[in-house]
C-alpha cells in the first residue's frame, strides 16, 4: 500500500513537472514569436524611415570626399553642396510659414526647387556608377554647373523669405514699442495721480 501511494505521488509530481514545462514552454514560444515581430517592425520602421535613409547618403557621401578618384570627390561635393542647400531652402520655408509670414508663391516655388534637387540628386547617382572616368568627369562639370544654378536659386529664394520676415518682424517690433510706450505713459499717469506711497488703511 505505502509502493502504491508513492507511486501515485510519483506520478502526480510527474504530471504536474510536465505541465510546468509545457505552460513555460508555451510562454517561451509567445515571448519568442512577440520578440521576432518586435524587431521586424523595428528594421521595417528604419528601412522606410527618409530621415535615416538620408543621413546614411549623407555619411556615404562625405566618405566619397575622400576617394583617390576626383571626380568621384566632385560628385560627392556636388552632392553634400545640394543636400545642404536643399535642407536650408525646406527649413527657412517652414520657419516662414510657421511664423505666419506672407510667402505667397515661394512655398510652390521651394516645392519646384526640391523636384529639381530630386533629379539632380538622380544624375548624379547616375554619374558616381559611371564606370568611364573621361564621362564621369564630364557629367560631373555638367552637373555642377546645374548644382551651382540650383544653389543661387535657392539661396536667393532664403534671402526673399528672410527679408519679408524681417520686414514682419520689423512691424512686429514697431507694434510692441508703440505699445510698451502707451503702457508705461499710462503707468506713470496712474503714479502721479494716485501716488505711490504706501495704503492708508
Amino acid at each position: 500500500m505505502p509502493d502504491s501511494e508513492f507511486e501515485d505521488a510519483a506520478g502526480f509530481l510527474l504530471e504536474g513537472i510536465l505541465q510546468l514545462l509545457l505552460f513555460g514552454g508555451a510562454v517561451l514560444g509567445v515571448l519568442a514569436i512577440g520578440a521576432a515581430t518586435g524587431t521586424w517592425l523595428i528594421v521595417r520602421r528604419v528601412r522606410r524611415s527618409g530621415i535615416l535613409r538620408r543621413r546614411i547618403e549623407r555619411g556615404s557621401s562625405r566618405l566619397r570626399t575622400f576617394s583617390t578618384d576626383a571626380s568621384s570627390r566632385e560628385l560627392a561635393r556636388l552632392r553634400l553642396q545640394l543636400e545642404r542647400s536643399t535642407d536650408a531652402t525646406r527649413r527657412s520655408v517652414a520657419a516662414a510659414i510657421a511664423q505666419g509670414a506672407p510667402t505667397g508663391d515661394l512655398a510652390a516655388t521651394a516645392d519646384d526647387l526640391a523636384r529639381a534637387e530630386a533629379v539632380l540628386c538622380e544624375r548624379l547617382a547616375l554619374a558616381e556608377r559611371e564606370p568611364n572616368r573621361p564621362l564621369r568627369e564630364e557629367l560631373a562639370r555638367d552637373i555642377a554647373r546645374q548644382v551651382s544654378s540650383l544653389c543661387d536659386l535657392s539661396a536667393q529664394l532664403r534671402r526673399t523669405l528672410l527679408e519679408v520676415h524681417q520686414a514682419a518682424g520689423s512691424r512686429q517690433l514697431d507694434r510692441a514699442t508703440s505699445r510698451l510706450t502707451m503702457e508705461i505713459g499710462a503707468l506713470n499717469t496712474w503714479s502721479t495721480a494716485y501716488g505711490t506711497g504706501s495704503r492708508r488703511a
